[in-house]
């Protein structure tokens, strides 16, 4: 049996095939009982518009760019995916990811967004764009929502987590528990990319002096160059190397995030450590992994942003008031095994 036409419903609907395709577009210039002809008829016909078709019409893609940084199957990655999604799909719209690794990457993409804009809003994940790119997404007038941006001031929205609040709760515990040197270690970040995670760096200093630690006490150990292409393992052994190298040993550690300070307390176990009693971890995210690992950090929700973030793009879409345009989400501190209070004598 052949497949029925925009010409098939038309005919049995009564209608012209231009009024078929406003009613099946959702046009309001269609009255709601002529709608409803048209849509009684597609379904008998086994019928629907092409997206193609309909996005000729329309002047509208239907396809939303979810642009992230690191890798589709990384947790915070895939749960923002999942959230946009949830969001956008059931509304028609397609979402396309892509993902950017670098400073050169990121400047390809850019140069080219303006001459392929084929997308009608495009949500940037957790890294932070120079002026160039910034120009380059402006000449296109598609909105922008930003998911975890560093400074989002050049989206039209934005949701992410507090990575202030996050490291602040945890300096906070740590110093409550009665550890006088504690350290943060953390991934290399190349100086020309700002990812989200850069934050936490300044974030643990600040957190450190506010908690009264000197700067002696409250070190930063981060991986150099190499740790690009390390796997954790050998990223955390690097990260405990240094951190074994210090003159005054910390008794308490918080990892960038839940990835980092896993690998770092198998290496420090491998080392004749003992977590949480010789040394206490805190990790950041509470990604899957971290509950497994019964591992004490700092809780965000990928899954809420990525759906804060598909609300955001809709109200953009269709000119509804955004009531807020920028959202911080709160960071919450769950308690696990991986942290205990430091004996009196051991200070």
């Amino acid at each position: 049996m052949a497949r029925a036409t925009i010409a098939d419903v038309a005919k049995l609907a009564g209608v012209s095939q231009a009024t078929v395709s406003r009613a099946l577009r959702g046009v309001d210039k269609v009255t709601p009982a002529t709608r409803a002809k048209v849509e009684r008829a597609a379904d008998r016909l086994n019928f629907t518009l092409s997206k193609n078709a309909s996005s000729l019409a329309s002047g509208k893609t239907m396809r939303v760019i979810l642009l992230c940084s690191g890798k589709l199957n990384e947790w915070f990655n895939a749960n923002v995916l999942q959230g946009v999604y949830e969001v956008l799909g059931p509304e028609g719209y397609d979402v396309s990811p892509s993902f950017i690794v670098d400073k050169k990457e990121s400047e390809r993409y850019f140069a080219q967004l303006p001459k392929n804009r084929n997308a009608d809003a495009i949500v940037i994940s957790s890294f932070q764009l120079d002026e160039t790119a910034r120009a380059e997404l402006r000449s296109t007038d598609m909105p922008t929502v930003g998911v975890n941006i560093p400074a989002a001031s050049f989206c039209d929205a934005a949701i992410g987590i507090d990575n202030f609040d996050g490291m602040f709760k945890a300096v906070r515990l740590l110093r409550s528990l009665g550890h006088t040197r504690i350290a943060f270690l953390g991934d290399y970040i190349p100086d020309d990319m700002v990812y989200s995670t850069s934050q936490r760096t300044e974030a643990f200093l600040e957190a450190a002096e506010e908690n009264g630690y000197d700067d002696g006490d409250a070190a930063v150990i981060c991986a150099d160059e190499h740790g690009v292409t390390l796997s954790k393992s050998d990223l955390a052994a690097q990260l405990v190397a240094k951190l074994l190298s210090l003159p005054n040993m910390p008794t308490a550690i918080c990892a960038e995030t839940d990835q980092v300070a896993i690998a770092v307390v198998k290496e420090l176990r491998e080392q004749r450590l003992r977590v949480p009693e010789d040394i206490s971890v805190i990790g950041f995210d509470d990604a899957d992994i971290a509950q497994v690992a019964d591992l004490t950090t700092i809780r965000q929700d990928p899954l809420e942003l990525g759906r804060n973030a598909g609300r955001k793009v809709l109200s953009l879409l269709r000119g509804t008031p955004l009531n807020p345009a920028y959202e911080s989400q709160e960071a919450a501190l769950v308690l696990r095994g991986t942290t205990v209070r430091l004996p009196a004598d051991a200070r």
